[in-house]
């Protein structure tokens, strides 16, 4: 049984609700369906993409950040 992470609440065949970014185990056939719907990201894909990044020299995890700019000066007054 593979495990997926939700990422929408959802509700299992026994009526048990399960929150967004719960890491739960479902049949092959709830897999592929929840993956489609684009509720559930499969475990075995987030570790095969993060292998994939750590052999890049990057991480998985980490996110692009713009760099800090310098404000802008307010616009000056208009004068009457």
């Amino acid at each position: 049984m593979p495990k997926v992470r939700l990422l929408a609440p959802w509700t299992n065949e026994n009526g048990e609700p399960q929150a967004s970014g719960a890491v739960i185990e479902v049949s092959d056939e709830q897999a592929r369906d929840l993956n489609s719907r684009g509720q559930a990201t499969l475990i075995k894909e987030e570790e095969k993409l993060e292998a994939q990044q750590q052999a890049q020299g990057g991480q998985y995890s980490s996110r692009l950040e713009r760099p800090a700019s310098p404000p802008e000066d307010p616009p000056a007054a208009r004068k009457k």
